[in-house]
């Protein structure tokens, strides 16, 4: 097997058909397709960031796709400069895997002695959002045999709804609390006049109106305070309406809005990657806040999901901040959680820093703060 890197915008177009391709066969994952991450790579990066997709051949065959970027941070007092690869997909994405056929702790593998080989490529590799277990089960002490510092710490927790069965089981499985603060929420909307109705766009056409009709809906509350979401700014505006005209095309996202009397209660984007499709993003208006129409649209697409023939509806990643999030545990039927890795070249200009961090793990490991792996 033989690996390559892809780093100029050319060579990154002309991967999309073998990509395509691999996507069809490795496991679903909207945030490791071509289009995500090459609508990420145009909107996000900077003019220091390095595109360093990692291409893994058998013959004249694509088996393994790393959609990486290198990008330039600075250490210490003096501002040492050293490179960190990352997943393109951290940018807005969720839970950025390898795209492989086959194997994907073997593409690890060959990964890390190629990183070997090339020393002047990065001092860092930042892996945000890997599962817990390793990419085979097996957990990640593979990783240690490669010369590198390894880190691990828990990341973001993903929930999810398996959409195999009935709503109704579905429904039955759910705690009287979830299920009972829904009905009694429905039922209140339902006697505001003009009761209430659901509206899904899926027509490249409408899409720029129904974008605009959701940012309004975001910039109508608390996430416009908090600055973030769909409408935060020019760039991510404008990266999601690319986005959305790239997965309409092909059937990939929809726009849904919970509407009263001709107004937007509520909205929701969502992405499909084969049988599985992910709630992205959210808003609701202020207004409704009472009825909380943020929860009756969910439960809304989730029954209209059941009448479809889709295997998941993945809630996507949240991180613990010790508050637990009723709107995707209420609601979710499992749960996936990951961890960050962090990787240090330990041949390399941070080897004081390496130094130090083991040292200060040895210390914590005596003082009974951190368990041995």
């Amino acid at each position: 097997m033989k690996i390559r890197i892809v780093d100029t915008d050319s060579a990154f177009d002309a991967l999309e058909e073998p990509w395509n391709q691999l996507s069809d066969k490795a496991a679903p994952n909207l945030f490791s397709s071509f289009d995500y991450v090459r609508t990420a790579w145009k909107h996000f990066r900077s003019p220091d960031d390095r595109l360093y997709i990692l291409v893994l051949s058998e013959a004249e065959s694509v088996v393994g796709i790393a959609p990486f970027y290198i990008g330039i941070e600075r250490y210490g007092r003096w501002g040492l400069p050293y490179r960190t690869m990352r997943w393109i997909a951290t940018w807005e994405g969720d839970r950025p895997r390898l795209l492989v056929e086959g194997n994907e702790e073997m593409f690890w593998e060959e990964i890390l002695c190629f990183l070997g080989r090339e020393r002047d490529s990065c001092e860092v590799v930042d892996l945000v959002e890997q599962p817990v277990d390793g990419p085979e089960g097996r957990g990640w002490s593979f990783l240690s045999r490669f010369g590198w510092y390894w880190e691990k710490e828990p990341d973001a927790i993903d929930y999810y709804i398996s959409l195999e069965g009935s709503w109704d089981d579905y429904l039955k499985g759910l705690s009287s609390e979830t299920r009972g603060q829904w009905r009694r929420k429905a039922r209140r909307l339902s006697f505001i006049p003009g009761n209430y109705a659901m509206e899904r766009i899926s027509d490249k056409r409408d899409l720029q109106t129904a974008l605009d009709r959701f940012v309004r809906l975001e910039r109508s509350g608390w996430k416009a305070e908090a600055g973030i979401g769909v409408g935060k700014n020019k760039r991510h505006l404008a990266f999601y309406g690319d986005l959305l005209v790239r997965l309409t095309g092909k059937g990939q996202a929809t726009v849904h809005f919970l509407t009263s009397s001709g107004e937007d209660v509520a909205g929701w984007i969502c992405f499909i990657q084969r049988d599985v499709v992910y709630f992205r993003h959210t808003a609701y208006s202020p207004a409704y806040a009472a009825y909380s129409p943020g929860i009756l649209i969910q439960a809304e697409i989730i029954q209209e999901l059941f009448r479809e023939s889709y295997r998941e509806l993945d809630l996507l990643g949240m991180r613990d901040d010790g508050t637990e999030p009723r709107h995707k545990t209420g609601w979710a039927t499992g749960k996936r959680e990951t961890v960050h890795l962090t990787a240090y070249r330990v041949a390399s200009r941070l080897l004081p820093l390496v130094i130090a961090k083991r040292l200060k793990h040895v210390l914590m490991r005596r003082a009974g703060k951190i368990k041995p792996n």
